[in-house]
């Protein structure tokens, strides 16, 4: 995606908020438990209220060259959002943790000690009022909690 196309992506999804983006960022594997995974991340974003987070369609690739596949799955695009004020609490687990809290369906999560985050994938962890809860593996997961923390309170 060039300059100009991400400039008017996030145009395009202020338009759709309805209010300027504030905080955006992507996460490299997510997962929402009893729901959707996604190996290849989300776009999350937020105009201070509502947090959405995106997917988009990939290709398989090798080394950044496209490889065919005879059996193609049929891709479903993923677009969910929550209102900032419900995040009821961020952690960060191990990934591993994680992905087991996946595969059974409960949250099995392992808060990541100080040894986990120099030697582990760790990734955060957001639990909101209705359940749900999430996991990102996100580029910079302290300014994510920094940002969660300072729009929560924003009705």
């Amino acid at each position: 995606m060039d300059n100009d196309d991400a400039i008017a992506f996030i145009k395009e999804r202020e338009e759709k908020l309805g209010g300027k983006i504030l905080y955006r960022t992507y996460s490299t594997w997510y997962g929402r438990i009893g729901k959707e995974k996604r190996e290849y991340g989300v776009f999350l974003y937020t105009d201070g209220k509502v947090f959405v987070y995106e997917d988009f369609e990939r290709n398989p690739q090798i080394l950044g060259i496209p490889i065919r596949t005879k059996k193609k799955e049929k891709y479903e695009k993923l677009e969910v959002s929550f209102p900032a004020s419900s995040i009821r609490e961020i952690s960060r687990v191990t990934k591993r943790s994680a992905e087991v809290s996946l595969y059974n369906g409960k949250d099995l999560s392992k808060q990541a000690s100080f040894i986990d985050k120099a030697l582990c994938a760790v990734v955060t962890k957001v639990v909101l009022d209705n359940g749900d809860i999430l996991f990102f593996e996100l580029m910079d997961p302290k300014k994510f909690e920094e940002s969660a923390e300072r729009f929560r309170g924003n009705r």
